[in-house]
């Protein structure tokens, strides 16, 4: 959202004068004016709940985006206006900002106060701003190119815009008043259709009479109850508004003869992007489809006959696995940061009722007894792992630790990572997936399942990475990776669980780099919930990510295996262990955690001194500590301080091994001090594996390169000498002196060993 300073790119004319900059609230001045009227060409929730809520009324319409190729005036009808709108509801574009406003504006919607509106066949490109006072009698025009959006008036983005402010200039303000009532107004429909409000206003009721959602009055529509909404809201624009604008002479009559030839030369104008096109392609389909073929002067269908269209445009993209793939994900834990009310513990959170007909709060104040217990549980975890763990140590245990501590904090990483942020590069500190690299036996897959139990009181919730798809499936890497993109873009901010992620994942561009990289991407400059992936994958003692990659994700190691011959009593244990174990502290956890979000004094952006890196969890363990604290229990050894690092101390390891087992293959450059390396030498010839030559391309840091990247492609990799050997701990033969060992945890303090979519409606509307 546009911070309250000044807004440095808007050139402001305010009553004919140039003027400094005027803040976002005092633009639109809620305290001097009471009403508000706007055609805008785009709006989003945080904005209208931040500037517009205090108004008693306000009128808001979304009007067009400047069509990208020129339009004759039927094609004005059906490619711009008719298609935007039945993309916008085909999109959920409707549900989502109604879902997004705060309960208040949510309520002042149903209340008739508010209303949001679009113009279905007419393609409105005005844009202008009425606020006025009847009591006081003051009026203001605002003309512009701005909207009402974060965007529009946000100081650090490249555009430049212009605003006229016009005060209580009379009759400028009635001329575009009457205007708006006589010329603008016919056209419109409520963007906020009542199919979908009728369905708001059935939750509503509900919620009042469920006696565990006391206080609560925000709407979160299911995924199935806006999908009827969108059906029947896009039969109702085709067989209803459109054919009574035809009626009214609003439009022509020949229009039908344009919505039936709306896909003649249509592969002259398609979108570059696959997924645009289907897009259009339904919608134009959908309008073709809606009246009769062969009619001189056609005919929309009856509303029946279009209803069945629509249901069947919805569905005909998707395969059988593919729903069956898009169901696997049904953990939902909604974060609202805008109806957090901890007077009443309301930490944001809401998740569905058993029946899945509405939302209820999440979260719950502990007893001091019942922390106490929750922390025992925990205990008897690590002493399982103590136990039964080969060479076990304290060290090595932070890492389930800090595991499950990850786990609890996960629903709230988006907004930690606004708060934590300085700028976007700084929001990849803050990772959205946390990866468990481990050998089999280590018990990875049972700590995943912990982690189900200890947040959402279950153990059914994971996903098996190899199993989304069928083996026998075509391109199924891509449409795997597809299907956890759909996971966690649900609107949940309950973590992903997905067990087995196949190296290829990590090693090859196309799937780590278009998920991780992407979507971190994306939410740093675009904050939002995305629901974070907690994940395992085999280590080989050759575990590799792309940079890229592994600068936005949390890998934790756990290469240490149960102890064979105790197997069976290991399992027994943690077996009874993990019937003691609930959700009851991760339910308090979520109302500090809230209290903590919600004070602007909080310190987010702790930094651990030795490595410099930020520490996202440092609240978390606070609380944790707190929790020690309040249950009179020490603070065990294996508690984490800090963020653990071990993607690039296993990257250490293995070029120490390298450097240990092949040094006469590093051939010293003493003009440049550096050693060049012929990485075409890992193959399998030699005995690597085959795709060892990436594995150590991508571990080696690109700082010890010389050129930087350059310096790590092709045939041979040239490295800085003395950055390399104080890197790897090794006595630097060409300098004469013994750099200081590197930092590694303590349990790694030894000589390197030698070597040994949804449906189809989901997927393409998202």
């Amino acid at each position: 959202m546009p911070s309250e300073s000044d807004l440095t790119k808007l050139h402001i004319v305010f009553n004919g004068q140039k003027t400094p900059p005027l803040k976002v609230n005092q633009l639109f001045d809620s305290r001097r004016f009471n009403r508000f009227t706007a055609i805008t060409g785009e709006t989003d929730a945080d904005f209208v709940n931040r500037y517009l809520s205090k108004f008693i009324q306000a009128e808001v319409v979304l009007g067009a985006s400047p069509a990208k190729h020129v339009n004759s005036a039927s094609e004005v009808i059906t490619k711009v206006a008719l298609t935007d709108a039945l993309l916008a509801v085909a999109n959920k574009k409707p549900a989502k900002l109604f879902e997004a406003l705060s309960s208040g504006n949510q309520a002042n919607v149903l209340n008739g106060l508010f209303k949001f509106e679009y113009a279905p066949a007419q393609a409105i490109y005005s844009r202008f701003y009425l606020l006025s006072n009847e009591e006081s009698g003051d009026c203001r025009v605002i003309l512009g190119s701005i909207d009402l959006t974060a965007e529009s008036f946000a100081k650090d983005r490249n555009q430049y815009s212009e605003v006229l402010v016009f005060d209580n200039d009379q009759r400028l303000f009635n001329n575009l008043l009457d205007h708006f009532k006589h010329d603008i107004k016919p056209v419109l429909r409520p963007y906020f259709s009542d199919n979908l409000l009728k369905a708001a206003q059935q939750q509503l009721d509900e919620i009042k009479k469920d006696q565990s959602a006391e206080g609560t009055s925000v709407v979160i529509l299911d995924n199935d109850t806006t999908d009827q909404v969108a059906a029947q809201d896009m039969t109702d624009i085709i067989s209803h508004d459109l054919q009574q604008q035809i009626d009214s002479a609003i439009i022509p009559h020949d229009t039908t003869i344009a919505m039936r030839n709306v896909t003649t030369d249509r592969s002259l104008v398609k979108e570059e992007i696959e997924r645009d096109t289907k897009q259009h392609d339904t919608i134009y389909n959908l309008q073709k489809l809606s009246v009769s073929p062969r009619a001189a002067k056609p005919k929309i269908k009856d509303r029946q006959k279009i209803y069945q269209q629509v249901k069947e445009a919805l569905v005909s993209g998707m395969t059988p696995q593919q729903r069956t793939a898009e169901k696997k994900y049904t953990t939902f834990l909604y974060d609202r940061p805008m109806e957090r009310n901890l007077v009443n513990n309301n930490s944001g959170l809401y998740v569905p009722n058993d029946a899945g007909t509405h939302p209820i709060p999440f979260g719950k104040l502990a007893t001091i007894s019942q922390i106490r217990d929750s922390l025992k549980s925990i205990g008897d975890v690590m002493q399982g792992y103590q136990r039964y763990v080969v060479d076990y140590s304290d060290n090595y245990g932070k890492r389930f630790y800090e595991a499950i501590m990850y786990s609890f904090t996960a629903p709230f990483l988006w907004e930690i990572r606004t708060k934590a942020s300085l700028n976007p590069e700084d929001g990849n500190d803050i990772p959205n997936f946390l990866i468990l690299g481990a050998t089999a036996g280590s018990g990875k897959s049972t700590l995943l399942r912990i982690i189900n139990q200890l947040t959402w009181n279950t153990d059914r919730s994971l996903i098996d990475f190899g199993t989304i798809y069928p083996t026998d499936i075509a391109q199924k890497k891509s449409k795997t990776v597809e299907a956890i993109e759909h996971y966690m873009k649900t609107g949940s901010s309950y973590p992903v669980l997905l067990d087995e992620i196949e190296p290829y994942f990590f090693q090859q561009d196309q799937y780590s780099r278009h998920l991780v990289v992407d979507t971190m991407n994306e939410l740093v400059n675009n904050p939002r919930a995305i629901a974070p992936l907690i994940g395992t994958t085999n280590y080989d003692s050759g575990f590799t990510m792309l940079r890229e990659t592994a600068r936005r994700t949390y890998y934790l190691q756990i290469d240490k295996v149960i102890d064979e011959k105790l197997k069976g009593e290991a399992n027994r244990y943690i077996y009874n262990v993990r019937q003691t174990l609930n959700n009851t502290l991760f339910k308090d956890f979520a109302l500090r955690m809230a209290s903590l979000l919600e004070d602007d004094e909080t310190p987010w952006r702790s930094f651990d001194p030795k490595t410099g890196r930020l520490d996202f969890l440092a609240q978390t363990r606070q609380l944790f500590r707190e929790y020690y604290k309040m249950a009179g229990m020490e603070v065990p050894e294996y508690f984490a301080d800090t963020i653990c690092d071990d993607f690039k101390e296993s990257s250490r390891n293995s070029w120490a091994k390298l450097y240990l087992t092949q040094e006469d293959d590093f051939k010293y450059r003493e003009g440049d001090d550096s050693l060049l390396f012929d990485i075409s030498k890992l193959n399998p010839a030699n005995g690597f594996t085959a795709d060892s030559i990436e594995k150590y391309r991508n571990a080696l840091p690109i700082e010890l390169c010389v050129n930087g990247i350059n310096g790590k492609r092709g045939k041979f990799v040239e490295i800085k000498a003395k950055d390399f050997f104080n890197w790897i701990g090794e006595r630097n033969p060409y300098a004469g002196e013994t750099p200081a060992a590197p930092e590694v945890s303590q349990d790694r303090q030894q000589p390197a060993e030698k070597p040994k979519k949804k449906g189809f409606w989901a997927r393409l509307f998202g």
